[in-house]
């Protein structure tokens, strides 16, 4: 019960501290001492729902924030209370209308809007723990289809194209999208095991035929210029 207090007290003060801090250095130093205060204690998070839902919602918005180390730790504790406590997040809790994982679905794009690329991958596996928790099945195929909307619409809109133009795979910029596409799908399946056969399903021809595409592509630089 004292350490309940405690706790409740430190990151109740430190969040108020955050918000009246002027200068962002000042601001990062009280945000990375929440992070790394709320990550240590999984066990009082799981415990007291509207807390770890303040904390997460906290987080969101330190993913953000732009100074240096910030949106990195945020993205790390995100990963690690998911890992901790998912089962909260996929089932309705006191004074809810759903579940909060379905929540953070409805406004995904506008919480990883100003990560990079890596970021948004941690951010993908967190919520791979988080979905893979929800032991219905139907219900887990639905979110995660909507968790992979975003990045399937990026890969339709590059397989659908380069037909009618094999150079644009060929891009520097397409290939670094593709490759950000496959290593967000690589995170996802890792958290959510067996479940991400459905969104495999929906992918799988279409990486035979970029595999291919590559596959040709490199052998046509080999025989026009050569090993380098």
């Amino acid at each position: 019960e004292y350490e309940k207090r405690f706790l409740v007290t430190v990151i109740k003060d430190l969040l108020g501290m955050c918000e009246v801090k002027r200068g962002k250095d000042n601001k990062a130093v009280v945000a990375s001492n929440i992070m790394y205060v709320v990550g240590q204690y999984p066990r009082f998070l799981r415990a007291h729902w509207r807390f770890l839902k303040t904390v997460v919602n906290k987080l969101f918005e330190f993913m953000h924030e732009t100074h240096p180390g910030i949106q990195d730790m945020a993205c790390d504790t995100f990963l690690k209370i998911a890992q901790k406590t998912r089962k909260k997040f996929v089932v309705c809790q006191t004074q809810e209308v759903v579940p909060f994982v379905e929540e953070i679905l409805q406004t995904l794009p506008t919480i990883i809007m100003d990560l990079e690329p890596h970021q948004v991958q941690s951010f993908y596996e967190s919520m791979g723990y988080l979905i893979g928790a929800c032991e219905n099945p139907q219900q887990r195929d639905t979110w995660i289809a909507s968790l992979m909307d975003y990045p399937n619409q990026s890969w339709t809109a590059i397989v659908s194209e380069a037909p009618r133009d094999m150079n644009i795979m060929l891009q520097p910029e397409t290939m670094k999208q593709v490759l950000a596409i496959l290593k967000t799908n690589v995170r996802a399946a890792t958290s959510l095991g067996h479940a991400y056969v459905s969104q495999l399903g929906k992918m799988f021809l279409d990486l035979l035929t970029v595999y291919s595409w590559y596959s040709k592509g490199i052998s046509n630089v080999i025989a026009t210029q050569g090993v380098q």
